[in-house]
């Protein structure tokens, strides 16, 4: 497979709208990467130009590093998010493979 899209998870902390952004980037390198090396990366672009927010178009500067590290800016995808009313944790679903479930945490 030429061309895998990963989509690194950029769950930022705080809620706009009741959704968190999720940036989906492919990998344009000859050999496949994981999702370890993408967040990595995303990582240190982030340390460097810092992270992109809920609501906000993911920065110029950020796609060119993103770029400069192998990983070509696809799409956002808006995640539904809720307040958990017993722990007042923002929440979120997920699917990985088959398995569904939902995450909650302050960040």
């Amino acid at each position: 497979m030429k061309r895998i899209a990963l989509i690194g998870a950029l769950l930022l902390s705080g809620t706009l709208a009741a959704h968190a952004d999720n940036d989906v980037w492919t990998n344009i390198m000859k050999q496949s990467r994981g999702d370890d090396l993408l967040h990595a990366d995303v990582s240190t672009c982030a340390q460097r130009y810092g992270m992109s927010q809920n609501g906000v178009p993911t920065s110029a500067v950020f796609k060119r590093c993103m770029l400069g590290h192998g990983w070509r800016f696809d799409h956002t995808v808006r995640v539904p998010t809720w307040i958990d009313p017993d722990t007042g944790l923002t929440c979120h679903e997920f699917k990985i493979g088959g398995i569904t479930g939902s995450d909650c945490s302050n960040f």
